[in-house]
């Protein structure tokens, strides 16, 4: 019977450069996809409908109240439900200085908050249950990317958050300890 002679360090490829490349295209294929379906995903989650707020037509559907920052008027739509919420400005085309979204929360939380799916910059408000500011964060860009889309938590908890043009917080020198004075509707 003859000997089987091994060779030593000889190495046996696996895959052939060929179907290495198209593994290697398959599942950056498959990665661009998911990623594609979990933005929109994400964003029919936020919207129901493309809605753009104008002057005259701030947000028709939801509930409005004011706010008085620094002898300033600002209307507020209410993001009381979990949809609004999680909608949010998202895809909102523009919005004025006096114009801006309040989030009410069911009880104090460290709520976070990211600029996905938003069009322009703004400034976000963190308001606990007696109306005082507890945290700021001012001139937020909208994401570029989703998987890169940073979330932006408060230190304290907070019952609820302001959102407002880039650039409010400072124009009406809002700090931290400030009060925030707003009446919310009564539900009947």
């Amino acid at each position: 019977m003859p000997k089987v002679k091994l060779k030593l360090n000889q190495t046996v490829p696996f895959l052939n450069l060929d179907t290495q490349k198209g593994l290697l295209f398959t599942t950056c294929a498959v990665i661009i996809s998911l990623t594609s379906f979990s933005q929109s995903y994400a964003f029919n989650l936020q919207s129901n409908n493309n809605t753009s707020s104008t002057n005259t037509d701030f947000f028709p559907n939801y509930e409005k109240t004011t706010i008085l920052v620094n002898d300033i008027n600002v209307t507020m739509a209410i993001a009381s439900t979990d949809e609004q919420r999680i909608r949010g400005l998202s895809g909102v085309e523009n919005m004025s200085e006096n114009e801006g979204m309040l989030f009410l929360f069911d009880k104090p939380t460290k709520q976070g908050f990211w600029m996905n799916k938003m069009n322009f910059p703004i400034d976000i408000i963190w308001v606990d249950s007696n109306n005082k500011v507890v945290h700021l964060e001012k001139q937020l860009e909208p994401c570029k990317l989703f998987l890169a889309c940073p979330v932006y938590n408060p230190e304290f908890d907070s019952l609820y958050v302001i959102e407002l043009r880039s650039g409010f917080a400072d124009n009406h020198s809002i700090k931290n300890g400030m009060i925030i004075n707003f009446d919310l509707p009564t539900k009947n």
